[in-house]
């Protein structure tokens, strides 16, 4: 690795929060990545040999914070459990990245699939969360772990969240192994996270335009904070599907919306992080060549998980290498942080 590099390495691994915060999920976890990927790129461009990767070991949690929001800091938190005493249900495991099979996806009957997905959640009950209440999803989660001249690694570990929805008031958990965290209030610069939490309540959802357009037009606004392309909105949609509870007609409405981001595609095979089988909503960010791929079941059209791998060879990894896995295993309304859903 160059000198530049390694600086840069250095300076951006400062940033990061200290280790036993909750991981990063999704669209966030991204953001932080590729502003690590770009950041190393340019200290490489610099050198006149340039390593094949450049990524440092990941030895710091990643914390649900905008990239923006990195060097600021991240909200204030309690634990409840100190490191190996907390969270998750068997402790989690590093492992050898999978690879996969790139499968044929297409543009074509994206609309018809995200159709019978919108008409399944519009039949779903109406007022489902209340305000002192709390959405509980429990996921089986893998996050990519990689460091420099090794194979990508993916961390793979039972993830408990409480999402509060009243965040300006009543604080959220996450639970996970080595960690049992509620935060609490949010620090000076935090506000546009907060704000984030709070367009992402049931109630807030609920007031959302069910027209699509109309509805797009507003998750672009919502979204802007992570940038202005159409990758970051479909993930910013995925944000909203994968731990919460949707009204079932703003539920519908995302579904019929999200088919009409430019470059999504439909994948006829895909699986979850558990491999349960499925047909998924995809779309491959131009920038890293990866594809995110929402699963729903191809009969009854739940949400089951996502599954995100390369669709080319890169610096990260070879073609079809999984870089992030979630299963949803449970999901329900909660009065406390202490509950789960009764069966």
């Amino acid at each position: 690795m160059s000198a530049d590099a390694k600086k840069v390495v250095g300076e951006l691994r400062a940033k990061l929060p200290e280790p036993h915060g909750p991981v990063l999920p999704g669209d966030r976890q991204r953001l932080l990545r590729e502003h690590l990927m770009n950041e190393i790129r340019q200290a490489e461009v610099r050198t006149e040999k340039a390593p094949k990767a450049v990524w440092p070991r990941r030895n710091r949690a990643w914390y649900a914070v905008p990239v923006g929001m990195v060097a600021a800091g991240a909200l204030a938190f309690t634990f409840l459990a100190g490191p190996g005493q907390g969270g998750g249900d068997t402790g989690s495991h590093v492992s050898a990245a999978p690879v996969v099979k790139v499968e044929v996806a297409s543009a074509e009957g994206v609309g018809a699939l995200m159709e019978n997905v919108a008409k399944h959640a519009s039949e779903g009950p109406a007022n489902r969360v209340g305000k002192n209440q709390f959405v509980y999803v429990r996921s089986h989660y893998s996050n990519m772990q990689a460091e420099v001249g090794s194979p990508l690694k993916l961390k793979t570990y039972y993830r408990e969240t409480w999402t509060s929805q009243n965040p300006a008031e009543v604080q959220s958990r996450l639970k996970q192994p080595g960690d049992d965290i509620i935060w609490s209030a949010p620090r000076a610069g935090d506000e546009g996270y907060v704000e984030d939490l709070q367009n992402q309540t049931y109630a807030a959802l609920q007031a959302l335009p069910t027209d699509p357009d109309a509805l797009l037009k507003k998750l672009r606004e919502d979204a802007k904070w992570s940038g202005s392309s159409d990758q970051w909105l479909f993930e910013y949609v995925g944000g909203l599907i994968r731990e919460n509870i949707l009204p079932p007609e703003t539920g519908a409405a995302i579904y019929r919306a999200a088919a009409k981001i430019p470059g999504v595609v439909m994948v006829e095979k895909a699986e979850d992080g558990d491999g349960r089988p499925g047909v998924a909503l995809a779309r491959t960010d131009e920038r890293t060549h990866e594809r995110m791929e929402l699963v729903f079941d191809a009969s009854s059209y739940d949400y089951l998980g996502l599954r995100a791998y390369l669709v080319q060879d890169t610096e990260l990894g070879k073609k079809g290498t999984v870089t992030e896995l979630q299963a949803v295993l449970d999901r329900g309304v909660v009065d406390s942080r202490d509950e789960t859903p009764k069966k």
